[in-house]
C-alpha cells in the first residue's frame, strides 16, 4: 500500500511539475512576444511633413499638408518619406510658404524608445531656406540627441508659391512658345496662393513694364 502511495505521490507531482513549467514558458512567451511589438514613438516637428511610411503614403502630398505631431511605429526596420514645408512671415501683411521634394530616410527603431525628425541645419531666415530646400537632409535622432540615420534628398528646385507665380508670368511675358502651358500654370499657381501672396504678387506685378 505504501509503495502505490509513494508512486501516486511521484506522479502527481511529475504532471504539476510539468503544468507549472507550461505555464512559466506560456508566460515569458507572451511577455516576449509583447515586447518585440512595442511601439517606438517618433515626434515630427513643424517644418517635417511625412509623405509616407514603408512606401504607403499618408495622403500629405497635395498643397494643403496635416501635419503629424507623433507618429507610433513597431519596432524594427522602417522608411519614412518627408519634405520641408516651412511658413515664412515676409512683413507684417505677407508670408510665403518654401517646400522641398520628398527625402526617404531608413532608420531601425528600437521598442518602446522615442525618436525625433528633424532637418540638419535648418535655416531660419526665407532666402536661406529657399536653397536649403534644394537638396535638405533628413535625419532620426535619438531622445539623448544621437543621430541613428540620416539621407540628403536628391538636388530639386525648391519650392516657393510666390516665386514660382513670379517664374509663371515671366515666362508668359517672354517667351513666344508654350504661351498655353505658361497661362495654365500661372493660373492653377495663382489658385493655390492665399491672400497674402497674391497681394504681393500684384504688388509685383504692378512694377513690371508693359
Amino acid at each position: 500500500m505504501s509503495f502505490v502511495s509513494h508512486a501516486s505521490m511521484r506522479r502527481a507531482q511529475q504532471k504539476l511539475s510539468r503544468s507549472v513549467l507550461a505555464l512559466t514558458l506560456g508566460l515569458v512567451a507572451s511577455t516576449t512576444t509583447a515586447i518585440a511589438w512595442a511601439d517606438a514613438e517618433v515626434s515630427v516637428p513643424e517644418s517635417v511633413v511625412v509623405l509616407g511610411i514603408d512606401g504607403q503614403e499618408t495622403g500629405n502630398t497635395g498643397l494643403f499638408s496635416k501635419k503629424h505631431t507623433t507618429i507610433k511605429l513597431p519596432a524594427g526596420e522602417h522608411t519614412i518619406t518627408a519634405r520641408y514645408d516651412r511658413l515664412f512671415q515676409l512683413n507684417a501683411d505677407d508670408h510665403d510658404v518654401v517646400r522641398s521634394k520628398g527625402v526617404t530616410v531608413r532608420a531601425v527603431f528600437a521598442d518602446q524608445q522615442s525618436y525625433a525628425l528633424a532637418w540638419q541645419g535648418e535655416p531660419d531666415e526665407h532666402d536661406a531656406a529657399v536653397s536649403f530646400a534644394k537638396q535638405p537632409t533628413l535625419l532620426v535622432k535619438a531622445l539623448d540627441g544621437r543621430v541613428v540615420a540620416s539621407q540628403k534628398g536628391a538636388l530639386t528646385q525648391s519650392t516657393s508659391l510666390l516665386s514660382a507665380v513670379m517664374q509663371g508670368y515671366s515666362n508668359l511675358t517672354t517667351s513666344n512658345e508654350g504661351k498655353t502651358d505658361a497661362l495654365q500654370h500661372l493660373q492653377t499657381l495663382w489658385g493655390q496662393a492665399t491672400t497674402e501672396q497674391r497681394k504681393q504678387f500684384k504688388q509685383w506685378l504692378a512694377k513690371q513694364p508693359d
